[in-house]
């Protein structure tokens, strides 16, 4: 009986319907940076929205993923320093959130400049449809600090492709303060300070700012623009440590005082030697700290317009705060933690209504001038362009592998990479030693010596 009925349908119709199913989802989503602070509440959010979400995560013990496929995310293993892997992860996505960034130990220029750079020259090649880039607060602002000019490179080669992109440009987030503040202040351990010259920081919540993603991917009048998103209010060191010594009961917090003086002078120091050029480029820093302006960190209400998201639903610093020491109250005076009747009800209620706001559609919504409107792209153009890019990028590699740099079977680079990396991680240790012991970094290396070198 099926047969006949198909047998009695238009060819055209069929035609379309076959067209139609091969054309690429526009709920069709890839998160990069997915096990990060932010990238894993994008997950979390576009999945309760109803998108499907494919996660680029490379395959490494500090940073499991497993959490991931839980939630119902598929996942896919490539990095932004293999671009032959690149290619196939974008076959049949519409949207592309692009939360990643460089860890301490890596190079931000090969992960956040050179891995971006191909990665999103595959997905112009592609036709992905959106490309929302994370990227840092007034990064234009600060060129001789390399994360922030990596950033801001990045927004203005964004520019230049055919890219429907936004850009959201975040400062801190409340969810670091935990590990930092909260939790040592509780624990009488030793925190850092400032000498008070740093005007703050508008910190956000992850959960927030993932609904503003959600938010600035359903909005046309997006496309094309950079938009500041943080939190209402900007908080500088001192006031998070005594925000933090009120929450947790008027404990007093053993501070110490960190100078932009001291943090400059190790950050020349490290400059200094090409094995600790890392370090000296995140201790740049110090820079963003003393010229900061705490006004125009905070999120504006024309930022708050464009995404069509209500301000109060906003979370507030103090809130989270008080909200993390009451959970951990409740847990050391009963054992363990257990919401009260109705609480995690009230709180999927609450996070649902907050997304459904977000991602509403509204009747003014425009393409800006001078963008290009969306158009419908096959899974079957993104797969040959996905196994041209990819024989491309495995052809370059089998030419590197020909060069001189890799004489001795490779082992040469790697021996490098892993003496400046220790040696870095050495003398920061070093220097960090100074500051608690008063030991000199000289003193600390001829006690080693001493201790590794027989008696004279």
């Amino acid at each position: 009986r099926r047969a006949t009925i198909m047998e009695d349908r238009p060819a055209e119709m069929i035609q379309e319907e076959q067209s139609n199913e091969m054309l690429v989802s526009k709920t069709s989503v890839l998160v990069l940076g997915a096990t990060g602070t932010v990238g894993r509440q994008v997950v979390r959010q576009f999945l309760n929205a109803g998108y499907s979400v494919r996660c680029l995560v490379r395959n490494r013990a500090d940073r499991p993923f497993s959490f991931l496929m839980d939630w119902g995310a598929q996942v896919v293993e490539g990095s932004l320093t293999r671009y032959e892997t690149l290619p196939s992860s974008l076959v049949g996505i519409h949207t592309v959130i692009d939360c990643a960034a460089a860890q301490p130990e890596e190079s931000i220029y090969d992960i956040d400049w050179e891995g971006k750079k191909r990665f999103i020259q595959c997905c112009e090649k592609m036709e992905v449809q959106r490309y929302v880039f994370m990227s840092i607060t007034d990064c234009d602002k600060y060129p001789n600090v390399p994360l922030m000019n990596i950033k801001h490179k990045t927004e203005l080669f964004l520019a230049q492709t055919q890219l429907r992109y936004t850009v959201l440009r975040a400062a801190g987030f409340m969810q670091l303060l935990i590990s930092q503040y909260a939790v040592s202040i509780l624990d009488d351990e030793k925190v850092w300070g400032d000498d008070g010259s740093s005007p703050g920081v508008a910190y956000i919540d992850s959960q927030d700012c993932a609904r503003f993603v959600a938010a600035a991917v359903t909005k046309e009048r997006t496309v094309g623009k950079t938009i500041t998103v943080s939190g209402p209010k900007a908080w500088n060191t001192n006031e998070v440590i005594k925000l933090c010594e009120e929450k947790s009961g008027d404990k007093t917090a053993d501070v110490a005082v960190a100078s932009n003086f001291l943090l400059q002078a190790t950050q020349f120091i490290a400059g200094g030697f090409a094995w600790s050029m890392d370090i000296a480029e995140r201790l740049r820093f110090v820079e963003v700290n003393t010229g900061a302006n705490s006004s125009s960190t905070t999120m504006s209400m024309e930022a708050y317009e464009q995404l069509g998201v209500d301000p109060t639903n906003t979370r507030r610093l103090e809130d989270y705060i008080g909200e993390y020491y009451r959970r951990v109250f409740k847990k050391l005076t009963q054992g363990k933690y257990e919401p009260a009747a109705g609480e995690l009800e009230r709180e999927k209620e609450e996070e649902e209504r907050k997304l459904q706001s977000a991602i509403r559609v509204i009747e003014e919504d425009a393409l800006p001038p001078g963008q290009v409107p969306e158009k419908d792209v096959t899974i079957l153009s993104q797969r040959d362009m996905s196994d041209r890019l990819q024989r491309m990028f495995e052809d370059r590699i089998l030419d590197k592998k020909d060069q001189e740099e890799n004489e001795l079977f490779g082992w040469t680079p790697l021996a490098e990479v892993f003496n400046g990396r220790s040696a870095m991680f050495g003398f920061s240790l070093g220097l960090f030693t100074e500051r608690f012991t008063g030991v000199s970094v000289a003193k600390q290396c001829d006690d080693l010596i001493a201790i590794f070198s027989g008696p004279g």
